[in-house]
């Protein structure tokens, strides 16, 4: 796997699922897949790195999936605008699941 202009080109090891990434200075970093998620029709990828910076809170990257003109998926940086977008939707969803979890409570505490 090499480093791509604009991006990242992605690798599956299948021994333990980990999707690595290479920068242009050859360094490897192990990722797992947190999620895709589709937004204002691009693809997003959240990955989690297999070292953490802070044990105490768990970091993620946010980068946008493109192909490129060989036909292979890359990662792309995403600009402040993304990630400000993926953020809101990820907390709208966040926020959603929390709603139903409330109400799933709620309808348990009325039949017990």
């Amino acid at each position: 796997m090499q480093a791509r202009e604009g991006g990242v080109t992605l690798s599956h090891e299948t021994e333990q699922d980990w999707i690595v990434l290479v920068d242009e200075d050859g360094q490897e970093y192990r990722y797992t897949l947190e999620r895709v998620l589709e937004m204002e029709e691009k693809k997003y990828v959240i990955l989690v790195p297999e070292i953490q910076e802070d044990p105490e809170e768990e970091e993620a990257h946010v980068f946008r999936l493109e192909t490129d003109e060989t036909g292979e998926e890359i990662l792309v940086d995403v600009e402040d605008e993304e990630l400000e977008g993926v953020q809101q939707l990820l907390e709208v969803e966040y926020e959603d699941d929390t709603d139903l979890d409330e109400e799933d409570n709620d309808d348990a505490n009325r039949e017990g």
